[in-house]
């Protein structure tokens, strides 16, 4: 969902539009229109650079979690997990997504709510006990439809951070599924969340990019 119109008319519309700020139960994200730097901190040190599209060749739309002045505050791939990147807000388009979710991990169950309210609960698959998923919140990056027979199953929504531990560290995380079809509730996965062919066709049909991820334990 767009904010207001004199928010996203340009990129220094929506630089100047401080005030403007998501609908109760939404997440304001960003979607990049120019290449710009990320930085640790606003006029911080470069740490990375993001352009129009992932590395995927999906528009590029980040979660926005912070704002001051012409800075956005943002979760990405160029900032550990837990860390927030900071670009220029005259290099986006400001929008926002109804849509959240949250995997408690002890449950293995997935919530997502759209505009505050609940409208689905999915029993998942996380982490097994020597390569846990790894908690904090994170953001859909890419949705991205997968060649048959892949280990992913037949699609996967790549998040904005990274397995920590185990031989998989520094790798994307994502929830995806399998290539054949498997019990969800178990901690068996290497760090992603799996979830079944049918819930992820509707996640990859409902859900956009930007959307927040929360991971508790």
């Amino acid at each position: 969902m767009p904010l207001p119109v004199a928010c996203l008319a340009l990129s220094a519309a929506a630089a100047g539009c401080a005030a403007a700020s998501p609908p109760p139960g939404h997440a304001m994200t960003a979607k990049v229109i120019e290449r710009t730097q990320v930085r640790i901190a606003p006029e911080g040190r470069a740490v990375g650079a993001v352009g129009r599209f992932t590395e995927y060749g999906g528009r590029r739309v980040l979660r926005v979690v912070e704002r001051r002045g012409d800075w956005l505050g943002v979760l990405t791939p160029a900032r550990p997990n837990g860390r927030t990147g900071w670009i220029r807000a005259s290099r986006a388009v400001l929008g926002t997504s109804r849509f959240k979710i949250t995997v408690d991990r002890s449950a293995r169950r997935m919530t997502l709510r759209r505009a505050g309210r609940v409208v689905k609960r999915l029993q998942v698959t996380v982490g097994k006990a020597s390569t846990p998923t790894p908690l904090g919140r994170f953001a859909i990056t890419d949705k991205l439809w997968m060649e048959s027979g892949s280990v992913y199953g037949c699609c996967a929504l790549a998040l904005s951070g990274s397995q920590t531990v185990g031989s998989l560290a520094g790798v994307r995380l994502a929830i995806h599924g399998t290539r054949y079809p498997e019990p969800m509730g178990r901690f068996a996965s290497s760090g992603c969340t799996r979830a079944t062919e049918r819930d992820l066709k509707w996640l990859m049909r409902h859900v956009p990019a930007g959307t927040p991820v929360t991971v508790v334990a």
